[in-house]
């Protein structure tokens, strides 16, 4: 099982590309996570996300949509 959890973001390496995400869900091998403010997420490989350890300093996101608005409280 993965350190990861759902709510958190993630850096998501493609290649030379990095975006961040949002972790919708986990899976054995993988998690779920919204890169955009729709409400699709898209499987991710964990050995491709990469914590933000100070991911507690974003405030407020759209990631996973306008239902999903969240301001993340600092314990998370």
């Amino acid at each position: 099982m993965s350190d990861f959890k759902e709510g958190e973001y993630i850096i998501y390496r493609n290649g030379e590309q990095y975006e961040i995400g949002r972790i919708k869900r986990i899976t054995d091998d993988g998690a779920f996570v919204w890169y955009s403010n729709g409400e699709t997420a898209a499987k991710t490989p964990f050995d491709c996300m990469h914590k933000i350890v100070n991911g507690y300093t974003i405030k407020q996101t759209l990631l996973g949509g306008e239902g999903m608005r969240c301001v993340v409280n600092a314990a998370t």
